[in-house]
């Protein structure tokens, strides 16, 4: 029976492997879209989005229900009206939450759509912020046209390498603007503080600024474009897959029911751990069950009709009289 399972996942992981190729090319289409749009939500953006998720959508439920008809205990195919009460209770079974597999996959499209746009919403007003302070004090530096300063100390640069770091980690979200003022403002008293000199290095330090705002301008891009991949590529790449492994690993389960439920030789369905299984939880309590058929071993009616959590790798088998 863990052969079956087995060749279940293989066919799962290859398709999932296959989309992924496909979908990083999808990604950086819209990718290119959204910065020819200079980020901005257009209704083309909208369209491009919600195709997207339609997309992904759509390569679920082909999975799964091609997973479904590809089943097979013996070398004969399962019989139709067995296919179809696994398509049954694979998209229209109740979760706890109330939602079947069906609604809910409808309902994180939706919700996926609206937290996009917050997502990257956020981001664009955080990287605004932060390039408007980086111009502030730019043009504040300007202003001091006509005074010099001394060569940098060892503990100004010590202070500009934290300005840097500290810019770029605000522009990924990392700390707080509060945070990078507080910072920027101790290196405007550091220069203000300087004494004028012959040897000044005024045009260093205003460089160096424009340098600081031309970096933060390339790294707010970069920011944006981390925030868009985080979630319209790799959160959504996490979910597809997420729902690909349990409803595998559940059409694996349910077969195995449907499939000897009517033969009058099966007492009940044995709960196996597999060597993946590490972490004790309820698979451990499943496996250990006693109903007087020995251990682990659930009667037809007691079974559970799904695997018993998300990344549950057991397995049911037949026991017969």
């Amino acid at each position: 029976m863990k052969e079956i399972r087995d060749l279940l996942f293989q066919i799962m992981y290859q398709n999932i492997l296959d989309y992924e190729n496909y979908y990083q090319n999808v990604f950086i289409q819209f990718l290119n879209l959204l910065k020819s749009r200079n980020y901005q939500i257009t209704n083309e953006v909208r369209q491009q989005v919600r195709s997207i998720l339609d997309e992904n959508e759509r390569f679920i439920r082909t999975l799964l229900n091609g997973l479904i008809v590809q089943v097979k205990i013996s070398k004969q195919p399962l019989k139709p009206d067995i296919i179809q009460q696994i398509q049954e209770k694979i998209w229209n079974t109740k979760y706890p939450d109330g939602l079947t597999l069906s609604e809910r996959i409808w309902k994180n499209k939706e919700e996926a759509e609206k937290e996009f746009y917050k997502v990257l919403k956020k981001q664009i007003a955080l990287v605004k912020s932060f390039t408007e302070i980086a111009y502030k004090i730019q043009k504040h530096m300007e202003k001091l046209h006509n005074r010099e300063f001394t060569q940098l100390t060892k503990e100004e640069i010590k202070l500009i390498e934290k300005l840097r770091t500290t810019a770029k980690a605000m522009v990924k979200g990392k700390i707080t603007k509060e945070k990078l003022q507080k910072i920027l403002k101790q290196y405007e008293k550091y220069i203000k503080q300087r004494k004028e000199s012959p040897y000044g290095v005024k045009t260093a330090h205003q460089q160096l600024l424009k340098n600081l705002t031309k970096a933060v301008e390339k790294l707010s891009e970069e920011a944006i474009d981390d925030a868009v991949k985080w979630y319209m590529y790799d959160k959504q790449l996490y979910n597809l897959k997420r729902i690909a492994r349990t409803e595998t690993a559940n059409i694996y389960h349910i077969m195995i029911i449907e499939n000897w439920k009517d033969n009058d030789f099966v007492i009940g369905y044995r709960w196996k751990l597999t060597p993946a299984h590490r972490i004790k939880d309820i698979c451990d309590e499943y496996a250990n069950v006693d109903f007087g058929f020995g251990k682990g071993v659930f009667p037809k009616d007691k079974v559970p009709q799904k695997v018993a959590h998300p990344h549950c790798t057991c397995i049911i088998e037949p026991v017969f009289k």
